[in-house]
C-alpha cells in the first residue's frame, strides 16, 4: 500500500519546463516560487531613487562638412601611438575635444581619446556616434553624460520633466537614460547625447528645457546593458 501512495504522488511532468526541473530534482512549484521572488526583488531594487536636481546641457557628433569648418585644414589629429589619422580645421579639432566624437568629410566617425603630452589623441570609431567612457555607443536621446560623483556610471536614469518629448522619429519619449558617458565637469549636471548637430536638442527644447535648465533626477537600478 505505502509504495502504491508513492506512484500516485509521482506525476509525471506535463511540459518540457516541469521535465527540466524534475530532472534537476527541483520541485517544479519551489522553482516557481523562487523565480516569482526573483523577479519581485529586481523590481523593488530598480523603484526609482530621488538624486537631486541636476544642471542639463546637450552635447553632439559634430560634422567637418559644415560650413565653419572650411578652409586651411592645418590641424593634425593623431591617434594614440602618434599616427595621423586626418588633417583638418582648426576649429573642428577643438570642437572634437569638447563634443567628443565627430564625422570627417570621408564619412568615418572618429573620437577624442586623451591627451599624451600637450596634445589631444583621436582614434577611428566603427560606432555611427561613437563610444561613451564606458565602452557603449552612443544613443541620441538616451546616452547621458554624468560627473561618476553624483551619479554612478551604468545607472539607469528617470528624469520626468523630459517624458512626453516628441522625438524626431514620431515616438514619445519615456523620460529613461543611461549613464554611459563621463562628463568633463562636476557635480549635479548632466549632459544629454542628441545626435547630430545643436538642432537635435529641440525636442526637449519644445518641452521647455533647454541648455541649463534644471530638472531632477531618479536612480532606476544599474545596469550592464547600453540602453536604459
Amino acid at each position: 500500500m505505502h509504495v502504491t501512495d508513492s506512484r500516485r504522488q509521482q506525476r509525471r511532468p506535463r511540459n518540457a519546463v516541469e521535465c527540466l526541473f524534475a530532472s534537476a530534482g527541483i520541485p517544479f512549484r519551489t522553482a516557481v516560487a523562487c523565480v516569482l521572488c526573483l523577479v519581485v526583488c529586481e523590481t523593488a531594487a530598480a523603484a526609482p531613487k530621488k538624486v537631486g536636481r541636476a544642471l542639463v546641457t546637450f552635447y553632439w557628433v559634430i560634422d567637418e562638412r559644415s560650413p565653419e569648418y572650411r578652409g586651411d585644414a592645418s590641424a593634425v589629429l593623431r591617434d594614440p601611438g602618434g599616427r595621423v589619422i586626418a588633417r583638418t580645421h582648426k576649429q573642428f579639432k577643438l570642437d572634437l575635444v569638447r563634443q567628443g566624437s565627430g564625422w570627417l568629410r570621408d564619412g568615418r566617425t572618429v573620437i577624442y581619446i586623451k591627451k599624451v603630452g600637450d596634445e589631444s589623441r583621436f582614434r577611428i570609431s566603427t560606432a555611427k556616434y561613437g563610444l561613451g567612457s564606458t565602452g557603449c555607443r552612443l544613443i541620441p536621446y538616451r546616452t547621458i553624460a554624468v560627473d561618476p560623483q553624483f551619479v554612478r556610471l551604468g545607472t539607469r536614469i528617470s528624469i520626468p520633466q523630459l517624458k512626453g518629448a516628441r522625438l524626431p522619429d514620431g515616438t514619445i519619449h519615456d523620460g529613461m537614460f543611461i549613464a554611459a558617458d563621463r562628463g568633463h565637469f562636476r557635480g549635479a549636471h548632466v549632459d544629454l547625447f542628441v545626435g547630430a548637430g545643436s538642432a537635435a536638442a529641440r525636442p526637449f527644447i519644445r518641452k521647455g528645457y533647454g541648455s541649463r535648465s534644471r530638472v531632477t533626477i531618479y536612480a532606476a537600478g544599474r545596469t550592464s546593458r547600453c540602453r536604459p
